[in-house]
This record gives structure tokens, sequence and C-alpha cells, in this order.
């Protein structure tokens, strides 16, 4: 947008959660009024954006709309943001959360039947708690954003707040047939008691429950329903769905009972934490926290942890990173104090900085993350700039991007045209590709996704054919007369341990041909026509029982590659139709006499394209790793 802030059209790239905050109720926080463009600016610096200032066509207040980096959970509401800008401001210190003394833990216990749906639960609870309309309405919508965001919509956390004062502990955490089930849910509450079952297809059918209706499906093939119960057998909530009309918070609630059943016990923890710290300092002993005893089979978790955590950042990384000079270690302490990464030191022996991670940070993963936030503090404004070094350097494409262009030319000359697919894609397209369910435990191999989203990007792809399918899925009523002959040369993702980041991307090709009939021996062709562009010769085995049969067994083609040579031989894909499925083969001198398997090709499996919605005419595909072919 100018280029005083160039970090700011960067973030406008991404997609980022959108906080609407009071404009007033924020000043009141930050005890200052800003204009807007000193606002705008005091987000920039911070790291944050200023997105859109608008006006609530009710009250008639001004909002504002701050686009929040989405690990950032601590900034999704207005007392989450207000005291991260205070502490960056200096007007206060990062708080030091505590947890209140009491005689005995309140208990939940846990039954094994629960295993099924949804295994975890972590809950806590906030004592003498005052609300006002303003916070009340940021305590409900923190949740919401919650369950957006990290909860998945659900499917990982679900978020349960009650009111204490009107239920009995210990409580049970459970899974029942959803016949067993009966209780009178938040919405609708006018209409007695339901069954969970009746409760699921009324919010399946009613207009008005269609807020309900996308986490239906959550739970509802499932044999048994996960339930939190308490000492009365009195229904607290039906997760990931609906509390219990019982236990509804209020303005005036002053105990609140905060559970948080999940599928995933790291991001359960971390949703309790934001819960307790945003809000903690309602309570009338600010910052302090009950905690609640979680009884499994196999022992007790006490929850909600709360831990600040240590971590080391090398000098020689900060500062090459930045660009800065040393900085005096105060300096340093201080900049980490504005973000939250207090109390800080420096060991000037070891040349490292020390800072300590507080629970409400949850997005401080590694080194790089403080290096940031210390150059957030120090002001990327105020950082050195670097000049061109006086050097006459030659520059170059890089090996593997050079191959991929001139690869992408020949390949169209073959009649065949480029597609460039998103590099996320839905969970079920991958495992429709390989014909196994999402929850097939022998899909969960070395190259099983990690859930990163929501809907159609919601994984890194580890395969470029649902890609390819889909692009035929959304142009099947084209005539496929002469065929339907697509490719794409990109990446993608697979788990590799050796890396830092426990992944690494591949490069790959891969060609599709629907059409009247499967063209697999189009697929063939196009394999052998990219080996021999790549100047690798057919092994003579192979060689002798194909191409070279016409010619009177001489290889045609050429100059070949010295120690490269490939070769197909069959293979069993589930992607593909039984027989009609081979592996293309490379031997080079990195691989000295092993056999390196560059990837298969065949016809479709009718299942794969049925999944798709392009099962009326068959289709052939190939799919190739292209490195090991430099």
């Amino acid at each position: 947008r100018s280029h005083k802030h160039p970090k700011k059209f960067c973030l406008k790239l991404l997609k980022m959660p959108t906080v609407s905050i009071g404009r007033d109720n924020l000043f009141k926080s930050l005890r200052k009024s800003y204009s807007d463009d000193e606002f705008d600016e005091l987000c920039f610096e911070f790291g944050i954006e200023l997105d859109e200032v608008t006006t609530d066509a009710e009250s008639g207040s001004i909002i504002y709309k701050v686009d929040i980096p989405a690990n950032r959970y601590d900034l999704l509401c207005l007392e989450g943001l207000s005291r991260a800008l205070n502490i960056f401001l200096g007007n206060e210190s990062p708080p030091l959360f505590k947890f209140s003394k009491v005689d005995s833990k309140e208990v939940i216990r846990v039954k094994p039947s629960t295993k099924v749906v949804r295994k975890f639960i972590v809950a806590a609870i906030l004592r003498d708690v005052s609300f006002d309309p303003v916070s009340y309405k940021s305590f409900i919508d923190l949740q919401d954003k919650l369950h957006q965001n990290i909860c998945r919509k659900r499917t990982l956390v679900a978020i349960g707040t009650h009111d204490y004062d009107s239920l009995q502990g210990p409580f049970t955490f459970e899974a029942l047939p959803p016949k067993d089930i009966k209780f009178k849910p938040l919405v609708p509450n006018d209409r007695g008691e339901i069954s969970s079952k009746d409760l699921l297809d009324l919010y399946n059918s009613e207009p008005a429950f269609k807020h309900l209706k996308a986490y239906v499906d959550i739970i509802y093939d499932s044999p048994v329903y996960p339930v939190v119960l308490d000492k009365n057998r009195t229904v607290c909530s039906l997760p990931p769905i609906i509390n219990s009309d019982h236990s509804k918070i209020s303005e005036t609630t002053k105990n609140i009972f905060i559970e948080c059943t999940a599928t995933d016990l790291t991001k359960a923890n971390i949703v309790l934490d934001t819960m307790v710290t945003m809000f903690s300092h309602l309570c009338l002993d600010r910052f302090t926290v009950e905690q609640v005893d979680v009884v499994y089979e196999s022992g007790v978790e006490t929850t909600p942890n709360l831990q600040s955590r240590s971590m080391a950042v090398p000098l020689n990384d900060l500062y090459g990173i930045l660009g800065l000079t040393q900085l005096a270690s105060e300096d340093l302490e201080k900049l980490c104090q504005k973000m939250q990464l207090g109390p800080a030191s420096v060991d000037e022996e070891r040349n490292v900085l020390t800072v300590t991670v507080p629970p409400t940070r949850s997005d401080v993963l590694h080194a790089v993350d403080v290096i940031e936030d210390v150059g957030i503090a120090y002001g990327y404004n105020n950082l050195p700039i670097r000049s061109v070094p006086n050097l006459y350097t030659v520059g170059g494409g890089l090996p593997l991007n050079s191959m991929g262009d001139l690869l992408r030319e020949e390949v169209a000359r073959a009649g065949f045209m480029e597609l460039l697919t998103h590099g996320l894609c839905d969970f079920e397209d991958l495992a429709a590709v390989s014909r196994k369910g999402p929850g097939d435990e022998s899909f969960k191999g070395s190259n099983c996704p990690v859930v990163l989203g929501d809907g159609d990007y919601e994984v890194v792809r580890t395969t470029l054919l649902p890609g390819m399918l889909k692009t035929v899925q959304h142009n099947r009523y084209m005539s496929v007369k002469e065929g339907i002959r697509l490719f794409e040369v990109s990446d993608v993702v697979v788990l590799d341990p050796s890396s830092d980041t426990g992944a690494k991307n591949v490069r790959r090709l891969c060609a599709l041909y629907a059409g009247k009939t499967a063209g697999f021996e189009i697929i063939h062709g196009l394999v052998d026509r990219i080996l021999q562009l790549l100047q690798i010769a057919p092994s003579e085995a192979y060689a002798s029982s194909s191409a070279a049969k016409a010619t009177g067994g001489v290889i045609e083609g050429g100059p070949w590659r010295d120690g490269f040579e490939y070769f197909i031989r069959p293979a069993q894909n589930p992607t593909f139709f039984p027989g009609r499925c081979a592996e293309v083969c490379l031997k080079s001198p990195r691989g000295k006499s092993r056999a390196l398997v560059l990837g298969s090709f065949g016809i479709l499996h009718p299942e794969v394209l049925n999944s798709f919605e392009v099962g009326d005419y068959p289709a052939s595909a190939v799919e190739i790793d292209l490195e090991p072919m430099l």
C-alpha cells in the first residue's frame, strides 16, 4: 500500500481471522484515544492490520475490524488485543497467572467409552467473575472465533461453558447410545427435553438452526454420542453440538465451569489456556484459575497447565536475520518484555538469548518466532537498510526449475493442457485417490497429510491427482471426442524426518487423459517421450520388448546420458485398475545398481473416478518425481 508499509501488502495476501472491536471500548482499555491513522500505524508497528472502519447499524458506534495472524489466538478478543497492545506500549506488565488454593479439586471421570468418539477432556473453573455487557459478549465471541480457528469447526476441540452454581460435581465424561441421552438444549429451549438423535435431525432439517447443522455430521453416524454429566446425571453438554439449557451462563453468572472435549489433547490445552488467560482478570482475585482433576483409566491429569517455558535463541542468528549490530543485554531484555516474552536474559558466554514463553503465546514454536518478535519490538522501520553489495554476479534459474520449464513446453506440444492447482486440498479427496477412508489406519502412513484448514483447503497435498480430477469434475460436460489431456508440473509435500520441519517439497509431473477410451497407450507414450527428452535411455530388456521391436532392436533417440537408464514394470496400486498399472524405475550413477521408483501410471480405478463424479469416461494418469532425473 505504500513504501512505508511493505509488510501490509504481504499480510493482505493471506487469509487471516478478522476481529471486530468497538473503537470506544478499545480506546478505554488502551487508556488513550487515537485517530484512525494513528491506530493504523500502531497496528502496523505491532504486526497486525486495521482492515476496515465501519459503523454498527444498531448502535451507531464505530467498529474497528482488525486482521490478526491465524496463530495468535490470544489476540482474538478485546481483552487479549488490548492487553498485548498495552504491554507493547509499556502501559502495563505481562500478568502472572496463578492457581487458587482449594481443599479438594473438582473432578471429571472419563469413561473408556469415549475413546470411540472424543477421548480427551480438559477443564477449569473461574470464580467470582464480574461480567459487563461488553466483556460477556467478548467471552461468547472468543469461543466462536476459537471454534472456527484452532478447533477446526469443532472437529478437534469443542468448548462448553457452564454456570458452575447450577451443577454438582464430580462430573463424568462418557459416551452413550443416542437414545439414552435426553435433555433440554440451549436451542431450542422451548420444546422441553429432546433425545440427542431427534435433536440432530432437527438441526439438520430446520433452517432456523443452520448455524448448528455444520457440526451435526461430526457425530451423527456414531453408535455412541459423547456427553458431560454432573453428579446427578444432569446433562451439561452434548459435545461438539450444543450445551444444556440447565447450565447456561448469563451476564450475571459468577462462577464459570469451562470444559473442552477433544480429539487432539494438545489443541485442547491451548484452547483452555486461551479461555482462562483472557478472562481470569475478571475474577475477584485477578488472574487466578481453579484447576480440575481429569481422571482417566491410566491416571490423573490436572488442567489447565498454564506452564511457561524457556526458549534459547542464538544471538548470531538474531543479529544475522535482523541485520542488527550488537545490542546491550538490557535493551534486548526490554524488547522481549514488550512482546510478552519476559523475563529474558542474555548469556554472554554462550552467546544466547533465553526468553520465557507464557501460556498465552502458543504461537512461539521456534527461535525464528522470537527473532520476529524482537524485530517487531525494535521496529521494522528502524532496522538498518542493507545496500546491495558492489559485486558483479551472474544469476540463473535452479536446474530443477529449468528442467520443469522445458518439460512444460514439450508436454504442451504433445497436446496436453497445463494446469496450476492449489497446494492445499480436501482431506477426503486425498483419501479418495488412495481408495481409503480418512479413518483407515493404512492411510496414516509416511505420507499422511496434516490437517491445516477447513473445506477444500485443509491439507497439504501429497499427490497432484486430486487437483487433476477436480478439474475434470468441473469440466465434465465438455466434449471428449478428442479426449481431455491435462498435465501439471508442481510440488507436493511428503514427510521427511531428516528435515528441520519434518517434511519436504517434491517436484512432480502429473498428466491425465480421459475420453471414450482409457488412453493407456497415450500416457505410456508420454512417459517414454519424457524420459527420451531427458536423455535417459530405456534398459535393454525394456527396449527389446517395446519400442525397439519396430526398429529391429535399435534404440532410437539420444544422445543418452551415461549411467542413466529406465525401465517399466508391472505394479499394484489401489489408485489404478488391477493389472493396468506400472511403475517407472530409474537407474542412475547416484543410485548405483539399485533402481529408484519415480512414480506410477495406469488406468484409474472406477472407484476413484466415481469419487470425483467423473465415472462416465475411463481415464489414465501418470505421476512421477522429476528431481532424481536431474
